[in-house]
């Protein structure tokens, strides 16, 4: 018998049921990474993911939503991430085996212990939604500006239609109104889409440790392009009119919702903290990188605004490309997603793989699928026309909120309220033991976890104490 199958027969025998976590399982522990993020690392990951597909809409938000609705949201979304993520990191102090964070414990492991089936349900769909969304942003958006990019140097870019007709198109000049260079009606395949799927699909099959030196390349890049285009707005004149007190029109609240979009990233924190060194301090480097994030932000969305007119649709890289802007402006936003956005696509398809597999919801080949090639999918679906902009504001206006800002909430004060620590099987394993050797630690490891349970009762019964959490 297999290794979980010997565990599982095991787990029905006792009284309290447990999950043996899927990084020790020896044979899927080779799908998770060790704990060698450094403080560098760290810093560039969490910052490249807060700034991701949404600061090209930080702008546009600014000018359709006015600078106080706009600057409010983002200054409360930033603090209120800051609570969420240290929520979320105390949670994780809570199971038994991780209480200084020598164990795994993803996102969903903490739903699955702390909340009922239904509720696990619920989270374990806005949680797939929610990843996978931000994936399709950011593909959408290199997607996209790298067809800009072809046509620029090359005069035309090329696409496969599918449909209304079927062949090939051509273009040789692009609309400033429409992200995309082949317009709103048609389905299509690009060659741009081909290439950035060649690139980071196969770096989407990493471990999240073994990411951080193109993390690090694009944090650097981040900082080099971010401070060419202020230059450049400064450059064109800014218009105080452009950017009002308060717009709040009937458009305003979908618009607003892509900065709810750019503090996302709260779901990915526990993977991180999973992986990185003991020396890295957690809500110090926590705090940095959202306080970086959200002055990007503020500096992006404010002076971006008064330096250009966006209408419906259009965002910043697009007006950044226009003829009438320097050669080395037009170059480096054609070089924003694939040096920016890029690199966080594989990050957030390997968080979702370590989610599926630690919850044993299905096995590496399905969890990659999932993980890695469904956003892929998605995105060849709404390549055309403005859909990246309506995907940013409905995902934050439906998911953001809830997922990142009150479940964690909610874990916690759950957490708080049980008496004991919530409940996770420890086995230590290696690589290189069989599964007969395995199967005897788990099932060692569940003795002893059993005794420790009934010797806890039996102090709480004698103190009249109840609660606990358990992972059932």
């Amino acid at each position: 018998a297999s290794i979980l199958v010997m565990v599982e027969s095991q787990y029905k025998q006792e009284s309290a049921a447990y999950l043996l976590n899927g990084h020790l399982d020896p044979n899927i522990a080779s799908n998770f990474g060790k704990k060698t993020i450094s403080p560098l690392s760290s810093y560039a990951l969490l910052l490249n993911n807060i700034t991701g597909p949404g600061l090209v809409a930080m702008c546009v938000a600014y000018q359709h939503g006015g600078w106080l609705p706009a600057t409010s949201l983002l200054f409360g979304a930033a603090v209120g991430s800051l609570l969420s993520a240290g929520f979320l990191v105390e949670t994780m102090t809570r199971f038994h085996g991780n209480e200084h964070f020598e164990g795994r414990v993803e996102f969903m492991e903490m739903a699955r212990a702390l909340f009922p089936r239904w509720g696990y349900y619920i989270v374990f769909i806005l949680f797939l939604f929610n990843i996978t969304t931000s994936n399709v942003s950011a593909i959408l958006e290199s997607a996209q500006t790298l067809d800009q990019t072809i046509l620029m140097v090359f005069g035309q870019v090329c696409a496969l239609e599918l449909s209304p007709d079927f062949g090939v198109v051509c273009v040789t000049e692009s609309s400033i109104d429409i992200d995309s260079v082949f317009g709103e009606n048609i389905e299509y395949v690009s060659v741009g889409f081909v290439a950035l799927a060649i690139i980071s699909i196969p770096i989407g099959f990493w471990n999240l440790e073994e990411n951080m030196i193109i993390q690090i390349f694009s944090f650097i890049a981040l900082c080099v392009l971010l401070g060419e285009f202020c230059v450049q707005f400064f450059n064109n004149g800014l218009h105080p009119e452009y950017l009002p007190v308060s717009s709040l029109n009937h458009g305003a609240g979908a618009t607003l919702g892509s900065i709810l979009f750019n503090f996302a990233f709260v779901v990915t924190v526990p993977s991180w903290v999973n992986e990185k060194r003991k020396d890295v301090r957690i809500h110090e480097t926590l705090s940095s990188t959202i306080s970086t994030g959200t002055l990007m932000f503020a500096l992006m969305g404010c002076v971006g605004a008064m330096a250009y007119q966006f209408p419906n649709g259009a965002d910043l890289l697009t007006k950044l490309s226009m003829p009438s802007q320097w050669f080395v402006t037009r170059v480096l936003a054609q070089l924003f997603p694939p040096l920016v956005l890029v690199p966080g696509i594989p990050i957030l398809s390997i968080i979702v793989r370590y989610n599926l597999l630690e919850n044993r919801v299905c096995g590496p080949f399905v969890g990659n699928m999932i993980a890695v090639v469904l956003p892929w999918l998605i995105a060849f679906l709404t390549m055309s026309g403005n859909k990246l902009n309506i995907i940013l504001n409905w995902s934050g206006l439906l998911t953001v909120v809830p997922l990142n800002f009150l479940i964690p909430c909610a874990m916690y004060l759950i957490s708080r309220e049980s008496k004991g620590v919530c409940k996770m099987t420890s086995i230590t394993t290696t690589l290189g033991d069989s599964k007969e050797e395995a199967a005897a630690a788990a099932g060692a490891a569940i003795a002893k976890e059993k005794q420790e349970v009934m010797m806890k009762n039996r102090r709480r019964d004698s103190e009249g104490e109840s609660g606990g959490c358990t992972i059932s």
